[in-house]
């Protein structure tokens, strides 16, 4: 038995435990090259399209594309585009628990990119969700149109929201960089997990992720 595992492997395991571990730490160490020689593609894409200076309405106001790019970070921005729909009295669970987390580590990811959440829904709607969910540390911005949303695909033909991350770059010129979704077609493509731990902490366990849906009532903000 390889050494390796050793570490990894409690005192009077069996030997079927032990012939499983190994296979499966070698498949943890394949994944993690895949997940590294991933990310370089995704460094690796030609120049995105132009895009044009997409305004938003903020806790402070009107606000510009090109306004959120701060000086002394890296010239990106990364955006999560959160789902609403206009006949629902809260927004999706999923995005909100996505939030919650990107939320807490906003001020270490923003001291290299920037990085803010938008959506949809009206700006007097977002600003109230966000201060009940404590989202504080990031910019919340409602998008002004439907332009970038359909421009992003935040949207679907029948206008709903669909959960999205989307990439930009400034450097002289506004560019689209990059953009995934939460699922493609089929529910197959697990695009954007990489950003939720919630998922790989289920993953650790012989439960899984299964079929579990968050919900907002799980969430409470200090007073």
């Amino acid at each position: 038995m390889k050494q390796q595992i050793d570490c990894l492997v409690a005192p009077n395991a069996s030997g079927e435990y032990r012939k499983a571990r190994q296979a499966l730490y070698d498949a943890e160490k394949n994944l993690m090259q895949q997940v590294e020689r991933v990310a370089q593609m995704r460094r690796d894409l030609p120049e995105g399209p132009e895009v044009p200076d997409y305004e938003f309405i903020g806790a402070d106001g009107p606000v510009r594309l090109s306004q959120l790019f701060e000086a002394g970070r890296e010239p990106y921005l990364v955006m999560y585009h959160v789902m609403y729909w206009a006949d629902d009295d809260e927004f999706c669970p999923m995005c909100s628990g996505w939030i919650d987390g990107l939320n807490a580590i906003a001020p270490h990811v923003r001291q290299r990119v920037n990085f803010v959440a938008a959506s949809q829904a009206p700006p007097e709607t977002l600003q109230s969700w966000a201060r009940a969910r404590g989202w504080n540390r990031m910019p919340i911005l409602s998008d002004v149109g439907t332009d970038l949303a359909d421009a992003i695909s935040a949207r679907d033909e029948d206008g709903d929201p669909v959960a999205t991350v989307a990439v930009f770059s400034k450097n002289g010129t506004l560019r689209h960089v990059y953009t995934m979704h939460a699922s493609e077609g089929d529910n197959t493509v697990h695009g954007i997990d990489l950003l939720n731990p919630v998922w790989h902490v289920f993953d650790l366990t012989p439960a899984g992720r299964g079929d579990v849906n968050l919900r907002n009532d799980y969430m409470t903000v200090p007073s």
